[in-house]
């Protein structure tokens, strides 16, 4: 069955064993990437609306934030196991990788790159 035009169903396969914290810690501090801090602001206005859409009980122990840094700094020091959360961080952290080295790669080849 295709999706329709208005739907669309993207799987994403991420380990949530390792921690992410450290990649993420370095991709949120990059000022040299606008498309990279770009992808960082639009992901976290769509997490935070995402997010209160949510009950308020599945809200519940996830901390609030402005800027996905603040949500890596705050959600590291409470040392908390939200799985969804998790699962958000891990899909972040590999993209704003992807971004990142892509960004990188074409400054040095000197090419434009557009997603």
């Amino acid at each position: 069955m295709s999706p329709s035009p208005s739907r669309m169903d993207i799987l994403v396969f991420g380990d949530q064993t390792a921690g992410q914290y450290p990649l993420l810690r370095k991709v949120c501090n990059r000022k040299d990437s606008p498309l990279l801090t770009s992808f960082l602001e639009l992901a976290g206005v769509a997490l935070r609306d995402e997010i209160q859409k949510l009950p308020r009980r599945e809200r519940e122990g996830i901390p609030d934030f402005l800027r996905i840094s603040d949500l890596v700094e705050d959600y590291n020091n409470a040392k908390l196991k939200i799985p969804p959360i998790e699962s958000v961080l891990v899909t972040i952290a590999q993209l704003a990788h992807f971004i990142g080295y892509a960004n990188f790669f074409s400054l040095v080849a000197g090419e434009c790159l557009f997603f």
